[in-house]
């Protein structure tokens, strides 16, 4: 299938990091990727439905249609037979200055001699985007960005200042390329941020903390969205799973400042985390961990071979490094 998603753009790496990690998680074959800004075009054989699903910092992800002037997009337009079902088409520009409602309403006349509009619930719903060309696409799926606002850590019933936001965790999530109903480790689950989205992207997550009132917390608050996730009281350093029990690790440890190591070092902390993960996953298993310093980076066991980094400001003295890191 040639698709492409819409990604939001509010990072310049992260969104194109996590929708490339979901596709190796769903162990798509991609034969080829391009970018033009914040659109993403793929050439990939597998489930992308199941890849759509998982993406947070997306708008949109459309099976790729046509692409081209938009002469040849009309043409593709008349060309089609949609047989009387009702349709939908909705146009913007990347980076461009064109009114959509110029490219809409000819489309939509084109695309009308076979099939009715409905701009509420379309059987076709068409995205027509505008980068260096002009691309068509049928949306596979539409990111609910409002649910990602709507459960944030401020609107949960257990609450803490230093929780990741919600699409930010699921990219974190994605980052650590478990697959759709694997099972994803967060030994640092806090107010429970990661756990929460991983179970509302239909994996299993396990949860753990050394402070009881995190896991009972989190406890309550999985509680009502999954029934096969776990959450523990346990130390990071001491995980008590077998080797091999998750197929990935998705963690925002403490940093020392609203979020409490009970005076332990940061960097011992950490050290002593990273010996417990290389213990417990296998090889080419990935760990997907928000550190302070990228420096820590450098300080990951030899089991571990670094493999992307993604900086995110939160303010003027805290920036999150989302590093990923695969078993060797």
């Amino acid at each position: 299938m040639r698709a492409f998603i819409e990604l939001s753009g509010e990072h310049p790496t992260l969104p194109r990091a996590e929708a490339l990690a979901a596709i190796a998680a769903e162990r798509l074959d991609l034969r080829s990727a391009s970018f033009a800004g914040p659109l993403l075009r793929i050439d990939a054989i597998g489930p992308m439905e199941r890849v759509a699903r998982r993406i947070g910092l997306a708008h949109t992800v459309c099976e790729e249609l046509v692409s081209g002037d938009f002469e040849a997009i009309r043409a593709f337009a008349r060309d089609m037979d949609l047989a009387g079902r009702t349709f939908r088409v909705r146009a913007r520009g990347l980076g461009t200055d064109l009114d959509p409602s110029t490219l809409e309403g000819p489309l939509g006349a084109d695309l009308g001699r076979t099939g009715h509009v409905d701009l509420d619930f379309p059987v076709d719903d068409f995205r027509l985007l505008v980068a260096d060309e002009f691309v068509l696409g049928r949306v596979i799926h539409r990111v609910d960005r409002s649910r990602l606002e709507s459960t944030k850590v401020a609107h949960r019933a257990f609450s803490r200042p230093i929780s990741l936001h919600p699409k930010f965790a699921r990219a974190l999530v994605n980052l650590s390329r478990v697959p759709m109903a694997g099972t994803v480790l967060d030994p640092f689950c806090g107010t429970g941020g990661v756990v929460l989205e991983a179970a509302a992207m239909g994996m299993r997550p396990i949860g753990s903390d050394r402070d009881r009132a995190m896991v009972s917390g989190t406890r309550a608050a999985l509680r009502g969205i999954a029934s096969d996730g776990h959450v523990a009281l346990a130390d990071a350093g001491c995980l008590p799973l077998r080797p091999g029990a998750v197929h990935g690790v998705a963690t925002d440890p403490p940093y020392g400042r609203a979020s409490s190591t009970k005076g332990e070092r940061i960097r011992s902390l950490y050290d002593r985390a990273f010996r417990a993960f290389a213990d417990l996953l296998p090889r080419g298993v990935h760990a997907a961990v928000v550190l302070p310093d990228p420096s820590m980076a450098d300080e990951a066991p030899d089991s571990f071979e670094f493999v992307e980094a993604h900086a995110l400001r939160v303010h003027r003295s805290l920036v999150r490094h989302f590093c990923v890191f695969v078993r060797v």
